[in-house]
């Protein structure tokens, strides 16, 4: 079993941790693409009339940004949103009426105290109302998300199918990467696996038009 070695020095990875990153999972692709044209060539030495591999790519934060599904899915995550930041809004309101109110009563008096104490939950339950919201609105992105993401996973089955396509890859080439700092970078770069990709093999265009219509 093979030992990848890495030096953490806190500063530049080193190129041979850098390299390392990005060969396993070139090699898997090329392993994969090897495992198609071999299949292919195969197929047409045992039958001249076989039919060659079809592949094709898609530009996956295109196709979300561009779903009706998606954008119905973003506008019942507004509205939980607004929903939540009402019942913030109102515990926010009665925090602002307990300070209003304390400040009217006689200082160290036993109304003043009163005051205090209501104002103190009040802030607490404050606190929890914010947290929640927090947390819901993040489940409700997050369910958003994912229920997008299988949608467009059984579209692009039902699309491979009609045409004929044996694969549909994701081509992750396409987005700009976040140069905030080295290691940040290389991160994105170890996790792409297309380096290039052919626009006439892109059928973003033709699944989206397909899931639209449906």
């Amino acid at each position: 079993m093979a030992r990848s070695t890495h030096s953490n020095t806190g500063g530049l990875p080193s190129a041979t941790g850098m390299f390392r990153g990005l060969m396993r999972p070139e090699l898997l692709l090329v392993a994969v693409f090897a495992a198609i044209a071999g299949a292919s060539l195969l197929r047409a030495s045992g039958a001249g009339a076989a039919e060659p591999v079809k592949v094709a790519t898609v530009d996956l934060e295109k196709t979300f940004n561009s779903l009706k599904r998606y954008e119905a899915e973003q506008a019942k995550v507004k509205l939980v949103g607004e929903t939540l930041n009402k019942q913030v809004k109102e515990a926010e309101s009665r925090v602002r009426e307990l300070e209003s109110e304390m400040e009217s009563f006689k200082e160290g008096s036993k109304e003043q105290a009163d005051a205090i104490g209501k104002l103190q939950a009040a802030v607490g339950e404050l606190r929890a109302v914010q947290q929640f919201a927090n947390a819901k609105l993040e489940l409700e992105k997050a369910r958003a998300l994912r229920e997008t993401y299988f949608a467009i996973k059984d579209a692009v089955r039902r699309f491979a199918e009609k045409e004929g396509y044996d694969y549909i890859l994701l081509d992750d080439s396409v987005p700009e990467m976040d140069p905030a700092n080295a290691a940040r970078t290389m991160s994105q770069i170890s996790a792409r696996r297309f380096l290039f990709a052919s626009p006439k093999r892109d059928v973003t265009n033709q699944l989206v038009g397909m899931m639209n219509a449906e």
